[in-house]
This record gives C-alpha cells, structure tokens and sequence, in this order.
C-alpha cells in the first residue's frame, strides 16, 4: 500500500467519522436549499420554507452560485446543486444522462457517445491525457464560485458494493463571505474503486481553493487545485464468452475470477492549475428611484432658509424633491479592462511491475526490461482584453471587446538516450467580439480569432450565436443558432509522442471544420439539430495482431496516430421532452446521429428515459421513486489503449459491436431540509449479455448503491 493510498484511506475514515458524528444534529442546523430550477439568472435567494425553525437573525438566508467564461471571466449564474431530481445520477460515470462509455469502475477512463463538435486544440489546454477523466477533472468553465450570507458546509458521500468490490467517494466544501463582495472556499474529492474485475482498481484525489470578489469596478476570480489519478489497467477480459456464454465453461465464475490480460500496470495522472481572471470598469454612478427610472441628472437649486445656503436636490417629474434615502445608487460601467491568466503543471507516467512485451505488436521503444515513461506539461497563458460595455446608455445595443492572447507551452518526452527531449511553443492569438446579452428577446456574440506567430500561423476561429425569447402562453418559446468555422493545428501530442509502446512524429495538417447547429425550445421541450463537416481529421488508430493460438488472450495490440483523407460530415438530432401526470413523471432524451465514415463512430440512437413518483411522505419527505434506461444501437465503439490511457479507433482487422443492451436502474431518492440521500440498485436487468461498453472491458454487474448529501450553516 503507498503512503497516497495511506493517507486516503486515513482521509476517508475520518471524513465518514465525521458525517455520522453530526448527523444527529442534521435536523437542527441543516436548511432546505429549494428547487430553483429555470431561477438561476435572478440570483434569489433560494433557502428555508417559513417554517423552518432556525433563528433567521442568527444564521441568514442566501447563497449565489455562477461559473466564469475562461477567457474574459464573465459571470454565468447558475443553478446550486441543491436540486434531489437525479440526485442519484450524480455519482455516475457514465453521466446523468448514461451517455458515457467507460471501463466499468468509478472514475476509470470515458469516453462520451454523443458527438458535440467540441475541440481544445486551439483554445485549451494541449494536454490531452485528462481528457478521459472528466468525471473528476473539471474544465476552467464550469468551476463554481459562490457568494453566501453564512459559512456553509456541503459534505457528500456516496458508497457501493462491499470491501472486495464495491468503491467510495467523499467530497466536501467549504463556502463562506469575507464581506458581501468577497467569498473564499475550498473543495476536497476523493474517490477509491477497489473494482468489481481483477486488477480494475482506481483512486483519485482533487483539492482547490477559491477566492472572489466582485466590487463595482473590481472584479476577481480565481482558484488553484491539484488533482491526482491512479487507473490500474487489466488489459481488458481475456474471453468474452465469460459475460456473452459462461454455460460453454465446467464452472461459473465471479467477476473477480475471470482472468484478464495484464496484472501490475497502472497510468497516473496528475495537475496543478492555477486559474485567475479579474477586470477594472470605468465608468459612472447614476441614481433611480423604486420603479427604476433614472432621476441622477434631474437636479433642482434650493435654499436653506436657516442657513441660506444653496444646495443641489433630485426632484421628481413634478418637481418634489426625492429624499436621498429613497434613491437607489447603481455603478454603470462604460469600458473595462480584463486580464485572464492560466498555468498548468501536468503529468502523465505509464509504468509496470513486470515485463508485457508480450502485450504489445511494436517491439520497445524504449530500454529496460519493464515500462516507465513519462511526458510533463507546462503551459502558461496570458490573456489581455479591453472591453467596451453593452447598455451603458440606452442606445448602445452592442457590446465589443478586442483581446490578445499569449501562450508558452513546454512539452517533454523520452529519448532513447535514456534523457529527455523538451519542445518548447510560443503563440500569439488576436481577436475581436461583438455582443448582446443584456436583451430580453435578442440576444447575440460573434467571436473571431487568429494566431499570428508560430508554426501553426494561419490557425482560426470563428464562431456565434444567437438567440430569440419570447413569452407564449405563459412560458419561453427560445430559438437558439449557431456555428463555428476553424482551421486549427492539431494539439502537440497527435503530432509527437514517445513512450515505450508508442512513438511516433507526424506533419499533420491543419484541421478544417464548419458547423452549423440550432435548438428550439418550448415548455418542457427541446428540439436540438447539428450538421458538421471534418476536414483533415485525426484520431487515434489502435493495431491488433493475432497472437499464437489467435485467441482474444494472446492477441497483440498497438496504437498509432492517423488523418482521414476523407471530409466527414456528421448529422445529429437530439430530443429531450419530460411529461407529467399527477405524481408520475416520465423523461426523456433520445440522440440520432449519422456520421459518414467509420473513423468517426458513432451510435445512430442514443436513449435515456426516467419514469418515477414523484410525492411527500409525512409532508416533509419528499419522495422519488423510479427508474431510468440507457440504451443505445449498435457500433464499432472506440477501444481503449493502456499503453497511452486515451480511446481509439478499432482496428479494422478486428472489430467488435458495442450496444444493443439496455442498462436499467432503480432507485429511491429522498429529500428532508437539507439531506439528499438515495438508494439505488445499478443494473439490475444485469443477465448473460452484452454488458459491455468498451470492446473487452464489461461493466459492473447489478450492485446496490447509496449517497447521501448534508448541508450545514455554520
């Protein structure tokens, strides 16, 4: 056991010590958070019901939650996770909505199912190794900065299986204010899959520290974290007709008997990022009254008879004076001056406890008897832009910023020197944005982008949307377009890599990819449709070889980089629609999708659907009761590399259909003030099937699960 599994452990047993020593006072000192759904734009306040029996002078109501655009840090108010509606989905790494194909413990590597066009080559971070822990690893974007009247406690626990097989997970965090402008918080994750297969076992732990501060003309994000993953790699199952066909054996065997293909071989990843965003606004201060109309440049010369002095006072249309205490002071910024930075420290190491060579078709790269390769990431990015405000009079409908972007990456990987070779890049990016976001109904930005230093000169980006809202029959119908046209260089390690069972140095070209997409939603309703084409497209190509006996456990296996010569075109349409009847609720979110050449697979449907109850018990209990499908067609799905920890294409020479299984969950998911807890039992259709959702890595079989979330006011 290392000293990081140790101190894990160690950190977990306390953690849990700790939930059950305050449970006892859950009653007392937790509040209910409320269910805000399609509220978070306003900001309300979204704790308590009238009768909650906590002192409201004693411990105030009150807590803000938003993200920040990554690149000029503009707040983006979201909903708290707060909400008990699939609560017990939230620990699952196949998603919420089941559209992840993974290796089957918690936290191992994903992969999603559902194409969306998104790319980081340019923009993003380069290092394309955390890619396949999205599950613990989040992007720059969607990190949760908070604003609280009271220090709040968010403490999670989620639990599976038992002591040989079942897995654990604890996060926390610790939010409170400094002052009404500026809140600091910080975030523990922990999770620990012993694995339900032999040598499946995975562990991760993450800590970040946030800080905000949000004045009028100063504004400030930022957060620091350190993350660390450890993915023990078994190779996959050595015959699948142990899942597909156990009668064809004298024996039946546990998930943790049937042999895999390797044993002591694990990829470790591991970050440190410092993020930091902040602006200065100039601009001026304008007074209003309750209605909102704009009264500062309405002044009146009056006397002081006691003093005879004059004096300047606001005065209504009808000429009455407004006292000052009656006037609301706003801050109206004209222009702002914004300043993003991002720094990342990353690595990636493959190693092995002893010799499989004999898992590999390429013969060593590198020297030594047993693998330990690694490649090390710097990456420091600069961002400086100057903002012209939308809104700052009521003619300027437009909002503009132009902006300049600097990055320093370095990049090592081995030599077969037995050293290391570093390459070091150095970009500049220039850019300019038009925007509305301030209108009720029309809302648009246009962003442009091109680099104009470096190797990769001639990279572009240009990108938009819009969105029409309107009220109809007492909800929002919301037409929503958009599209993007970029030509960008694919990121360094598509186009060089070493490591002992992969090498290679490509001059790709350039990537050149147009798409257009648009939803339309109504009620309960979402209609959404993408078409895209891929020029120059690169993947990941896995190599298998038949070994002696040509049996799936003596096959061979290898990875190199490719580029379609093809131009891709790929369709998709995506439904999502929830109906209700009394207390039977019934969800759904169905994915079509056609893509015109198989290095690009995807599933033509993808299916999610969630039929529950949905009531109170002792009219304080709120109840969920229910249970939820995945389900998607057939298709050569990626295959997973251990030798890189990333997700490939199937050789064409032996392929394997992933799909046409139904993964069905039941679950009770319960609500009391401020405790979510849940039960639930995974795959309980489990049977002799195909329960495979990455070729030769099968899923858990049916398991029982159980989460809880307290919430605490200090």
């Amino acid at each position: 056991m290392t000293l990081f599994t140790r101190v894990s452990n160690s950190l977990l047993s306390i953690a849990v010590a700790m939930l059950f020593a305050i449970q006892g006072q859950a009653q007392l000192t937790a509040r209910d958070f409320g269910n805000n759904r399609g509220k978070q734009s306003q900001n309300r306040d979204i704790y308590g019901h009238a009768h909650d029996s906590i002192d409201e002078k004693t411990v105030p109501k009150g807590l803000y939650v938003w993200n920040v655009d990554e690149r000029f840090g503009t707040i983006v108010p979201i909903e708290p996770d707060t909400v008990q509606h699939l609560f017990q989905n939230s620990n699952q790494t196949a998603g919420m909505y089941g559209n992840f194909n993974f290796l089957g413990g918690i936290g191992s590597p994903r992969i999603n199912r559902i194409y969306d066009g998104r790319q980081d080559f340019m923009m993003g971070s380069q290092f394309i190794f955390t890619k396949p822990y999205s599950f613990f690893l989040f992007p720059n974007s969607k990190f949760v900065f908070t604003n609280t009247k009271s220090p709040i406690a968010d403490l999670y626990y989620y639990s599976s299986g038992d002591k040989t097989d079942g897995d654990d997970h604890f996060k926390a965090r610790f939010v409170t204010n400094i002052n009404k402008q500026a809140g600091i918080g910080f975030d523990i994750d922990y999770i620990y899959a012993r694995g339900f297969y032999r040598n499946q076992s995975h562990s991760s732990f993450g800590a970040t520290l946030y800080g905000s501060y949000r004045g009028d003309q100063y504004q400030m994000h930022s957060f620091y974290t350190t993350g660390y993953t450890k993915n023990l790699e078994n190779g996959g199952i050595e015959d699948e007709n142990y899942i597909n066909n156990p009668e064809n054996f004298p024996t039946t065997y546990r998930p943790a008997d049937m042999p895999m293909r390797l044993e002591g071989v694990r990829n470790n990843v591991s970050i440190d990022k410092f993020f930091l965003t902040h602006r200065y606004s100039m601009g001026f201060y304008e007074k209003s009254d309750s209605t909102g109309r704009i009264v500062s440049r309405s002044l009146k010369a009056t006397s002081d008879t006691t003093t005879n002095r004059k004096s300047t006072k606001l005065v209504d249309q009808k000429g009455n004076i407004i006292p000052d205490s009656l006037l609301i002071t706003k801050f109206v910024p004209v222009a702002s001056i914004i300043h993003t930075a991002n720094i990342e420290s990353n690595y990636r190491t493959f190693s092995s406890q002893k010799n499989i060579d004999n898992y590999f078709i390429s013969s060593p790269y590198l020297s030594g008897k047993i693998a330990n390769d690694s490649t090390h990431y710097i990456s420091v990015q600069n961002t400086v832009a100057l903002e012209m405000r939308e809104g700052f009079r009521k003619w300027v409908k437009t909002g503009m910023r132009l902006f300049a972007k600097h990055e320093l990456a370095r990049f090592t990987l081995p030599n077969t020197k037995g050293t290391v070779d570093a390459t070091t890049t150095n970009y500049f990016t220039l850019g300019a944005q038009l925007l509305r976001a301030q209108s009720k109904r029309f809302r648009y930005n246009v962003l442009g982008e091109i680099r104009t230093t470096g190797a990769d000169w001639g990279e572009f980006n240009v990108e938009g949307q819009t969105g029409l809202h309107f009220k109809l029959w007492g909800d929002t119908l919301a037409l929503q377009t958009g599209g993007f046209i970029r030509n960008e260089s694919p990121s360094f390690y598509y186009q060089s890599y070493h490591s002992r069972y992969a090498w290679w140095d490509e001059n790709l070209n350039k990537i050149f990819r147009a798409r257009v997409e648009g939803s339309f939603s109504f009620h309960k309703a979402k209609l959404k449709i993408g078409i895209e084409s891929i020029q120059n497209h690169v993947f990941l190509q896995e190599k298998q070889e038949d070994g002696e006996k040509g049996t799936l456990a003596t096959r061979k296996y290898g990875i190199e980089v490719a580029q379609s010569s093809q131009n891709i075109q790929v369709l998709s349409a995506a439904l999502s629609h929830a109906l209700r009847w009394g207390i039977l609720n019934w969800e759904n979110e169905w994915t079509f999708q056609q893509s015109s050449e198989s290095t690009l697979p995807l599933p033509k449907l993808n299916i999610w659907s969630n039929v529950f109850l949905r009531f109170r018990i002792a009219k304080v209990l709120d109840t969920e009761l229910g249970a939820d499908v995945r389900y998607f067609t057939e298709y050569y799905a990626p295959a997973y590399s251990p030798a890189i920890g990333l997700f490939a294409v199937q050789s064409p020479s032996h392929r394997t259909l992933i799909g046409n299984y139904p993964w069905i969950n039941a679950y009770l998911n319960f609500k009391l003030k401020g405790v979510r807890f849940y039960l639930a039992y995974n795959h309980l259709n489990q049977s002799e099937g195909r329960y495979f959702l990455v070729p030769h890595y099968p899923t858990n079989q049916r398991m029982l699960q159980f989460g809880i979330c307290w919430t605490f006011f200090n």
